[in-house]
């Protein structure tokens, strides 16, 4: 599965509505949660890995795109008044924020991936490896030798 596969069905411009959006207004909000509803409905670790993609790559994950902040921050500036001026600076700090979650979790895409068990053997194959031979040894003799006694 790709991580194309992984997010086809998710449409920022779907209208549904949830519990605290009854008129389907936050589209951006709603394509977010259904990514969240995916990520905890994944079967597998590598399909978790693949939608936990979508918010982590570095040039086109959710993280990147919260560049929202700093266009934001811009346009508070163009204001020229002073709770613009402050406006802009708490919004250039949650972008530096979101910057930093993405640099603190640059792997956590492969260590989601390396969270994948190898398949469990099932008992009959641990008791074959068990009792298998150990390579360049000869087998056992199907019989012991019967040695006189003195």
């Amino acid at each position: 599965m790709s991580s194309e596969d992984s997010t086809s069905d998710i449409n920022v411009h779907d209208s549904a509505s949830t519990p605290t959006d009854l008129t389907g207004h936050y589209v951006h909000g709603r394509a977010v949660l259904g990514l969240t509803d995916r990520l905890n409905a994944a079967a597998s670790y590598e399909e978790a890995a693949q939608l936990t993609d979508q918010v982590l790559e570095p040039t086109d994950g959710l993280l990147e795109r919260l560049a929202v902040f700093e266009a934001a921050a811009e346009k508070a500036k163009e204001s020229e008044r002073e709770d613009g001026f402050d406006l802009c600076d708490d919004l250039q700090e949650a972008a530096v924020t979101v910057r930093d979650l993405g640099e603190n979790l640059h792997v956590a895409v492969d260590r989601m991936r390396a969270l994948a068990a190898p398949p469990r053997r099932n008992w009959q194959e641990a008791v074959a490896d068990y009792y298998a031979p150990s390579p360049g040894s000869r087998t056992a003799p199907s019989r012991l030798p019967l040695r006189p006694h003195p």
